[in-house]
């Protein structure tokens, strides 16, 4: 992972966005976004996001999407709920941060 999350997302920012009063779960919250960051660099295999000026608010706002989601749903299947993808979520807020040159190349500049 080329940066910590917490360099793009403050635990109280997180702790606000889930609700969350208390620092008992700072630990857990942490690892999601973690786990939320990883994801949303694969996704998006863009090599000029390196530093925290590099992510734009739409990169930020996915990544409290993805981590509210990992925090309120701790298990692999949800039985007895419908679920649906909610438009203008994740992959929609992420669009913008995709590489769609498809080349890695560390010394291109956006």
């Amino acid at each position: 992972m080329s940066i910590p999350v917490t360099d793009l997302l403050s635990i109280s920012l997180m702790r606000k966005h889930l609700r969350v009063d208390h620092e008992d779960d700072d630990d857990l919250i942490e690892l999601y976004a973690e786990s939320a960051l990883a994801w949303a660099l694969w996704y998006c295999d863009n090599p000029s996001l390196k530093l925290a000026p590099d992510f734009p608010a739409s990169f930020k706002a996915a990544l409290l999407l993805l981590l509210g989601h990992s925090y309120a749903v701790r298990e692999a299947v949800a039985v007895g709920t419908i679920a649906t993808e909610l438009p203008m979520a994740v992959e929609s807020l992420l669009w913008a941060s995709r590489n769609w040159r498809g080349v890695v190349d560390s010394e291109v500049k956006p």
